[in-house]
Parts: structure tokens; sequence; C-alpha cells
């Protein structure tokens, strides 16, 4: 019954995920906010709230910090793995790497979710080996992470909107109402993944820090995978980074959100010191992207770095759980 619930959930995230693509590619047309914006912080949001729903109910239903922050790391590195995969479909339908003329918002994202992920490092470090400053339990290191993001949001609105004038009479609220529905539909199959993922590893005995980075990675990055690649097939290669990228700068910026909810203490205080490496890993893959796209590379060997990266990275938390 478990893989059947498995197929159920991945089959409404599959279809959800298709429609609300093609109707953020009209909302883009339509407001002229720009495919680039809107894969960056639209569906970044709508697809990362399954992340949300996951973090909140660990901290505060199963009381497991690791599987939360587990789960935002391991997200952050899937999302690397699926932008090398969207590198090989394209090498598959014989186009050009997708790392060629990206657009300099999707640089941004990408160099702000790298250095997101390096300070995550750093704040658990920090938080486990030295000292948490806390504001009321919450971490001062998450509410600086939550800062960041906020900015970097407002930043890269801005620079959507210097030369575009943004256009409200030929809104159509069905179609945001439709977009919203489907987003609604995702948050939930997304939710319910984890518990699935739950059920499925539970007799295994392995490491929080594993199962959170890849089995809860991987299940509540699903909508992720499916938008990307739906917008990939659309030929909207801006909005198909963008979501990746900036599901990245949502993901971390979810830590504080987590951490408020967390009532027993700053939240990095309280999880494995395997995460620090979890964030490095996080890290390394993205300066890898970061790096490709920077260069405009036309090589693909940035996708074959992902891969190799991931997979050892995956056996290293696999031993690090185990010992």
């Amino acid at each position: 019954m478990v893989w059947l619930k498995l197929l159920i959930c991945a089959g409404i995230i599959f279809f959800a995920g298709m429609k609300i693509t093609r109707y953020a590619d009209v909302i883009a047309e339509k407001t002229g906010l720009g495919k680039a914006w809107i894969g960056l912080v639209l569906l970044a949001t709508v697809t990362s709230l399954p992340e949300l729903a996951n973090g909140i109910s660990a901290v505060t239903f199963t009381d497991i910090p690791d599987l939360a922050v587990g789960d935002l790391l391991g997200a952050c590195m899937i999302n690397m793995l699926t932008l090398a995969l969207l590198d090989i479909i394209q090498w598959v339908r014989g186009k050009p790497t997708i790392f060629v003329k990206p657009a300099k918002r999707n640089v941004f994202a990408c160099f702000v979710s790298l250095s997101l992920l390096l300070f995550t490092a750093f704040s658990i470090l920090m938080s486990i080996y030295v000292f948490d400053l806390a504001i009321f339990s919450v971490s001062l290191y998450t509410l600086i992470i939550f800062a960041v993001y906020f900015v970097s949001q407002k930043v890269m609105f801005h620079r959507e909107h210097e030369n575009v004038e943004i256009c409200h009479e030929n809104a159509n609220y069905k179609l945001y109402l439709k977009f919203l529905l489907l987003g609604l539909l995702i948050i939930v199959a997304g939710s319910w993944l984890p518990f699935i993922g739950g059920e499925i590893i539970s007799v295994m005995g392995w490491g929080k820090t594993f199962v959170g980075v890849l089995f809860l990675g991987l299940a509540t990055t699903l909508p992720e995978l499916v938008v990307s690649i739906s917008a990939l097939r659309m030929g909207n290669i801006s909005m198909s980074k963008g979501n990746l990228f900036g599901s990245n700068i949502f993901n971390i910026g979810i830590l504080f959100v987590v951490d408020v909810f967390y009532r027993k203490g700053p939240l990095l205080a309280s999880v494995s010191n395997n995460m620090i490496y979890a964030a490095l890993f996080g890290a390394l893959l993205t300066g890898v992207a970061f790096r490709a796209i920077k260069a405009k590379t036309k090589f693909r060997f940035a996708a074959a770095a992902i891969i190799v990266i991931y997979i050892i990275s995956i056996y290293i938390l696999y031993g690090l759980g185990m010992s």
C-alpha cells in the first residue's frame, strides 16, 4: 500500500506541476513580470512549500529537528542534481547546454544560494561547538539568513522591473485562481510525501541526517523536478533554472521559520554535526553550477561533476549516519 500511495502522490504532483508551469508562463506574458522572475519567486515559493510543511511538522509533531534541517539541505542538493538532469535532457535533445546565456537574475540567485549554504555550514559549526546567540530561543544566525533571503527577493524584483512596465489591464483572475488551486494541490501532495517516505524508511535503521537529506529531500523536491522539466520542455530555460535557484534560497530562508516553531532552543544548536557536511556538500554542488553559468561554458563538464559529487556526498553522509 505504501508504494501505491507514493505512486498516487507522484501522479498528482506530476499533473499539477505540468499545468501550473503553463499558467506561470501565461502570467509572465500577461503581467510583464518576466519568466526568470516568475521562476525565481512565484514557482520557487509554491514548489518549496512542502519543505516548509515538513520542517514545521518535524519540530512540532515529531520533535526531530534533524529531519527538518536535513530535508532543507538535502532539497538544495537535489535541486542541483535536477539542474544536471536538465542539462542531460538538453544534450539528448541535441540542444546547447543550459549553462549558456544565463539570465542575470539566475546568476545572482545562484550566488545568493551558494552564500547562504556556506553561511549555514558556518552557523551550524558555531552553534554546536562555539556559541549560539539567541533571541527568545530563536538563533541569531537563522535571523540573519532570513534577512538575506528577504533582501535578495527585493533585489531580484527591482532588477526585473527596471525596464519593464507591468500590465494590469489583461489580468485574468480565473487564471490566477487556477494557479493558486494547483499550487495548493502541490502543497498538499508534497506535504503528504514525507509521511509516505517515513513509512518506507521506518524499519531501515538509517541515520537521521542520511534519511533527511536523501529520502525527505528527494520526496519534497518532486514538485521542483516536475515543474523545472515542464518549463524546459516548453522552452522556458530561464524559468526552469530560476525555479531551482529560487527554491534553494527559499529553502534556506525556511530555517528561520522552522526555528521559530522549535521551542526547545536554537534550531541549529540542536541538530547533528553531520549537518555541517550536508550544508558544505550543497554549497559545493551550487558552486559548480555557479562557476558554469558565470563562465557561460559550452561544455557539459558541470552536469557530470554535479552528479559525481552528489553520489560521493550521499555515500559519505550514509557512512557518517551509520557511525
